[in-house]
């Protein structure tokens, strides 16, 4: 049996409150999976309850078709009983990465385990369930779901199939797998439509958002020959648009659909927080390591990290990390 199961069977049995989070500036496999995980505790007897730092995007609400997602804000209590709970932290092997409500919770739950897909975090394999051969979290928690024989409902199908498109870029990214396509094909079977998803994920923006996917373009600069595109995303952008942060990030894509592009990176910053990094390659070019080398976390081909220095110091230091793979042999 594989050692996350076995791990994830002791956790079960010595706690029997869970809190769970995703990372913050969550996207649709984070949420998914823990829509989907919060379904299989209830089904095993156990309380749980969602709770992260950030809102999630508009784009990807329709998976909470309960409203179990919570916000960590000024509006939201925590359980009077907060210190008999334990925790899941889904889709990033970094607890201080959910956020804002790691600082109130780190010191008041029982314990702590990690469900993730991402490279790094190699000391926490043998206590956690982490799969970085996985194309994404949901995949993890759906094989989850399959080992303690509960059945898919429609919406953690729905939930699962949307985070698995997300987190595979439509099932093209290198960790599509033959499984993978398994999950979606159950999960269809099952209820998710294919067409209402990819709807809602990437045809469902606003039009502050299309604003500001403009104003990041505008900032392009083209080095390496043609072949690294560097864009900003930047407060002030924020509050021209009306946009959130969640709406201009999906623009590190872009680059990548124009011949000769097989690096893009993304020097953004939220209204508040720090400074972050985000950075996509095609082939070989593996920015994992970059990322990890920088206090971050990823896949081979996106990967990011989160800077210490201002926006414009940060800026040429990015983009000299990133044209380290320019260095390596093709």
């Amino acid at each position: 049996m594989d050692s996350g199961f076995k791990n994830i069977d002791s956790y079960l049995k010595k706690y029997d409150k869970f809190i769970i989070s995703t990372h913050e500036s969550p996207d649709a496999d984070g949420l998914g999976a823990e829509i989907a995980f919060n379904e299989l505790l209830l089904s095993l007897g156990k309380k749980s309850i969602i709770i992260n730092s950030d809102p999630m995007p508009f784009t990807v609400k329709f998976i909470d078709t309960e409203n179990e997602i919570n916000i960590f804000d000024e509006h939201f209590t925590l359980p009077d009983d907060i210190n008999e709970y334990a925790q899941f932290v889904l889709d990033t092997n970094d607890y201080d990465n959910i956020g804002a409500a790691y600082h109130t919770l780190k010191d008041r739950v029982l314990d702590t385990f990690i469900i993730d897909h991402h490279e790094g975090g190699r000391d926490k394999f043998d206590s956690n369930f982490i799969k970085v051969e996985a194309s994404s979290a949901c995949e993890i928690v759906y094989d989850i779901i399959e080992y303690y024989g509960k059945d898919i409902t429609f919406k953690s199908a729905q939930a699962i199939y949307t985070g698995m498109v997300f987190d595979t870029g439509s099932f093209r990214y290198p960790k599509t797998s033959p499984l993978t396509y398994r999950i979606a094909a159950h999960c269809i079977e099952k209820g998710a439509n294919p067409f209402k998803i990819y709807e809602q994920l990437y045809e469902n923006n606003s039009l502050s958002s299309f604003e500001l996917r403009s104003r990041i373009l505008s900032t392009m600069e083209v080095l390496q020959g043609g072949r690294l595109i560097a864009m900003k995303l930047t407060p002030a952008m924020l509050e021209a648009t009306g946009a959130s942060f969640a709406e201009g990030e999906p623009a590190i894509n872009l680059p990548l659909t124009v011949r000769g592009v097989v690096a893009s990176i993304l020097i953004k910053q939220d209204l508040e927080g720090p400074v972050k990094v985000s950075m996509r390659t095609k082939g070989n070019h593996d920015v994992a390591k970059i990322a990890m080398e920088n206090g971050g976390g990823g896949h081979k081909n996106a990967a990011g990290f989160k800077s210490k220095l201002s926006f414009n110091k940060t800026y040429p230091l990015a983009i000299n990390e990133i044209s380290k793979i320019f260095d390596v042999s093709e």
